[in-house]
């Protein structure tokens, strides 16, 4: 587990916000002052979330001499990214904001991704993450300004020439979906810049700006999903494999997840 060095410095008024983006396998934690970092860690832990979130997040607190009662407010990324690691890091902001009585708030992972390296371009940027195997999320920008030009979604990797058809030249591509099929994008969008591996993760500095900026509340924050798991896509064969009926298996899914009653 490779650990980044933390940025600090001393704790002054007025109070921070709690920033944690866990949706790859970074984990990047982040106090925020005023919109810029008061202090910052970050360690690659693939799969070790659950182990090292707590630690890391005490370990920050601790940096700046503060206690969870004393920060304005938690701001999480809350997808698209790894289901495991948005849902841990979704639970234990939760967790931490009502045990402490702070307001929430959610930032979505691909305009974080852009807000750094978009305003030094031009045209367009395509941020692409990881999803699965020949399957990225990715969601195009206008550069330098950052704005939207479609909503996000997941993709085959075959599909991205007619979804990026068209949009102001010259168009790049940024994050770790571009980064790990590199190869493959080159064969399917020849002379499309794939940027410097220092793009795919969210910036401290991004982080807390936009965490300063966002909008909180006392609601728990929404997930953001843009694929079915992979245990929804095979869940007949899990079903089978431990005994279960598929179709009580699916009835059940969705009454956990609010989409029909509960069957037997």
């Amino acid at each position: 587990m490779a650990s980044h060095p933390a940025q600090a410095q001393p704790a002054t008024a007025p109070s921070a916000v709690l920033a944690l983006c866990g949706v790859e396998a970074r984990l990047t934690v982040v106090l925020a002052r005023q919109g810029a970092v008061a202090a910052a860690l970050a360690l690659d832990a693939p799969g070790r979330h659950n182990e090292v979130l707590a630690p890391t997040v005490e370990r920050l607190l601790r940096l700046a001499d503060l206690a969870p009662r004393d920060l304005a407010g938690v701001a999480c990324v809350r997808g698209p990214g790894s289901f495991t690691g948005v849902r841990m890091t979704l639970a234990f902001s939760l967790g931490l904001a009502r045990a402490a009585g702070l307001p929430l708030a959610g930032l979505d992972y691909l305009p974080l991704l852009a807000a750094g390296c978009a305003p030094l371009l031009d045209g367009t940027l395509a941020v692409l993450t990881r999803a699965r195997r020949n399957q990225v999320y990715v969601q195009p920008f206008v550069a330098p300004g950052g704005e939207p030009l479609a909503r996000p979604r997941a993709a085959a990797l075959e599909s991205l020439p007619g979804l990026l058809a068209g949009l102001p030249a010259p168009l790049r591509l940024a994050g770790g979906g571009a980064t790990e099929n590199r190869d493959a994008l080159a064969g399917l969008l020849p002379g499309v810049q794939v940027l410097d591996p220092t793009w795919d993760h969210p910036l401290p500095a991004v982080l807390a700006r936009l965490a300063c900026a966002a909008q909180y509340s006392t609601a728990p924050i929404e997930p953001l999903y843009l694929r079915a798991s992979d245990a929804e896509d095979n869940l007949e064969a899990i079903a089978l494999a431990k005994g279960l009926d598929p179709d009580v298996a699916r009835r059940r899914l969705d009454a956990a997840t609010g989409q029909g009653p509960e069957g037997a």
